[in-house]
C-alpha cells in the first residue's frame, strides 16, 4: 500500500515539476525574444549588437574592425548604403566619414571634417585610399590621414587644425612641404588645399608660414616647386603672382646683405631689413 501510494505521489509531484518546468521554459522564452516582457528599446539595442556576436569567418575586414571597436562605430556612426568591392578596393560610408580596406594598406577610416574634404575632392578616385587611420600630428596642435594618392597626383595627405580647417596637399607642394618638416618648419600647416593655377601652367598650395604675411609652394614644369614667403610673398601676390611679368619662382627665398631675395622667371624681389619695403627688379 504504501509502496503504491508513494508511487501515485511520486507521478504526482513529477507531473508537477514537469508542469512548472514547461512554464519557466516558455516565460524565460519569451523574454528571451521580447515577446512579454522586453521593452521595445531593449529588444532594438539587442538587435543592433547582434553582429557583434557573429562568426568572425562571416565579417570583411571592415565589418570585422566596425563591430569589434565600439569607439569606432561610435566615432563613425552607422554604415549609410552598403559596403561596395572594386578593382581591389573595399569601402563602406557611415554617418561620419568612411572606411577603405586593400590587402596593400590594411583598414583604415577617416571622419569628421577630414572625411568632409576627403568627399569633396572625389573620394579614393582622386587621393587614393587611406594608409593611416586619422592621426594627431606630432606638434598635437592638428590631425591628418595620409593616402595612397594616384599617378595623376602622387601621394596625397588631407591635414586639419581649428584654425586652418581641413586641407589637401598631394604632389610637389606636398613632396616640398614634407622635406622641410612638414606643419613644425617654417611653411607650417597648410591653409589651402592643392590645386592648379589659374592659367593651368602649374600648381600651388599655400601655408600659414612664420609671420602674418603667410607662405605658398609654387610648381611648374619649367621652374619647379619653390616657396614663397613673408614680405617677397605679399608684394608678388600683390603684383599678380605667377601672371605678373615676374612668372613662377625659380628660387626659395635667400639671404642676402641688408635683406633678403627670391628669384622669379623673368625677374626677383628684394626686401631691404633696414627698411622693411620691398621691391622688384628686371633680369
Amino acid at each position: 500500500m504504501f509502496s503504491g501510494n508513494g508511487s501515485i505521489l511520486r507521478r504526482a509531484v513529477a507531473g508537477a515539476a514537469t508542469m512548472l518546468a514547461v512554464t519557466l521554459s516558455l516565460g524565460l522564452s519569451g523574454t528571451a525574444s521580447g515577446d512579454v516582457d522586453t521593452p521595445r528599446a531593449e529588444q532594438q539595442t539587442r538587435a543592433e549588437e547582434q553582429p557583434q556576436k557573429a562568426s568572425p569567418a562571416e565579417f570583411t575586414p571592415i565589418e570585422h574592425r566596425y563591430w569589434n571597436d565600439p569607439k569606432l562605430r561610435k566615432l563613425l556612426g552607422h554604415p549609410v548604403d552598403t559596403e561596395y568591392h572594386k578593382d581591389g578596393i573595399s569601402y563602406q560610408e557611415y554617418q561620419n566619414g568612411w572606411m577603405y580596406h586593400t590587402d596593400d594598406t590594411g583598414t583604415h577610416e577617416v571622419h569628421g571634417a577630414i572625411a568632409d574634404r576627403y568627399t569633396e575632392v572625389g573620394t579614393h578616385e582622386t587621393y587614393g585610399v587611406p594608409t593611416t587611420d586619422e592621426l594627431k600630428t606630432p606638434d598635437g596642435k592638428g590631425r591628418y590621414n595620409h593616402f595612397t594618392g594616384t599617378k595623376a597626383i602622387g601621394i596625397a595627405s588631407i591635414y586639419w587644425t581649428p584654425k586652418t580647417g581641413a586641407q589637401g596637399i598631394w604632389g610637389p607642394p606636398r613632396q616640398f612641404w614634407a622635406k622641410h618638416g612638414y606643419e613644425r618648419g617654417f611653411l607650417n600647416y597648410p591653409t589651402s588645399t592643392t590645386t592648379d593655377t589659374p592659367g593651368g601652367k602649374g600648381i600651388y598650395t599655400h601655408f600659414r608660414g612664420a609671420d602674418h604675411h603667410g607662405a605658398s609652394v609654387y610648381w611648374s614644369e619649367k621652374t619647379g616647386a619653390h616657396s614663397v614667403q613673408g614680405a617677397i610673398r605679399a608684394r608678388w601676390l600683390k603684383l599678380g603672382a605667377e601672371k605678373s611679368w615676374l612668372g613662377f619662382p625659380k628660387s626659395n627665398e635667400y639671404g642676402i646683405k641688408n635683406g633678403r631675395r627670391s628669384d622669379f622667371q623673368h625677374g626677383y624681389i628684394i626686401w631691404n631689413s633696414k627698411t622693411g619695403k620691398t621691391k622688384a627688379y628686371r633680369y
